[in-house]
């Protein structure tokens, strides 16, 4: 499965370089709508509900710490996209493929890239699961995916407001618990913590083969695009412009 990621160039060409994909905690998310949020089932029992309350959040907080999410989306030509992700069209939409990549793989990934569709909706899901939980989870420290579980992660991981559902995103679940520092191996696979801009970015370190495409801005500044060709070799690049018939954007595969 082919996935893409929107970013500048700048961090297009540290992509490139580095041969890496940041994987993001819940906490830097631009919605703040979009945390992990253990759901509560109804008791009709007020004190149990309190305690239930209580254990649910400190449940939803280890979530969000010990839980480092990479987004996806299934289109690189989309124009809403390139606006809000891809610095105004100066950027890159990156082509990976995820099964090469170990993105798809249950054993290293909470959630792989096949399971990782988000669910656009206008209300926060709730009621009771229709899963049985056959398999038990620790709580911050399941590496792999639990397809009993599923249903619970999705309401965890994979539900956003309905006004983003033009993004079409695809979401990857890594726990990094133990992740820390440059190049730690953990269960996940190897990370390189990064302190950028206030925040810190897990760096999943990637096969040499998973990136297949490269989609270039139309406004992109020409010499980092030469830069950019250095790292492509063995891609597919792509040159967009303005079609001249529609509000849109035409593609040609260029040579590199």
């Amino acid at each position: 499965m082919k996935l893409y990621k929107y970013v500048s160039m700048d961090v297009a060409l540290q992509i490139a370089r580095s041969n890496t994909i940041g994987f993001s905690l819940p906490e830097f998310f631009n919605d703040p709508f979009d945390l992990p949020l253990v759901s509560l089932e109804p008791s009709g029992n007020p004190i149990e509900e309190a305690f239930a309350r209580i254990r649910a959040e400190a449940k939803s907080f280890i979530w969000r710490q010990q839980t480092a999410i990479l987004s996806l989306t299934r289109t690189p030509t989309n124009p809403l996209m390139w606006a809000h992700y891809a610095d105004a069209h100066r950027g890159v939409a990156i082509g990976i493929d995820t099964s090469a990549a170990g993105l798809c793989e249950v054993t290293s990934n909470m959630i792989p890239a096949q399971y990782g569709s988000v669910i656009y909706a206008r209300h926060r899901p709730g009621g009771p699961f229709q899963s049985a939980f056959r398999e038990p989870v620790i709580v911050g420290e399941t590496f792999h995916f639990v397809e009993s579980h599923y249903e619970k992660w999705q309401r965890l991981f994979l539900v956003k407001p309905i006004d983003w559902a033009y993004e079409e995103e695809v979401r990857v679940v890594k726990c990094i618990r133990g992740v820390s520092g440059n190049e730690c191996q953990s269960k996940s696979g190897t990370f390189s913590v990064i302190k950028t801009s206030g925040r810190e970015l897990h760096a999943f370190h990637l096969p040499q083969d998973a990136i297949v495409e490269m989609y270039v801005g139309i406004r992109a500044d020409e010499s980092k695009v030469s830069q950019l060709r250095q790292f492509c070799q063995g891609m597919e690049v792509y040159r967009g412009r303005a079609d001249s018939e529609r509000y849109g954007l035409a593609w040609s595969r260029t040579d590199q």
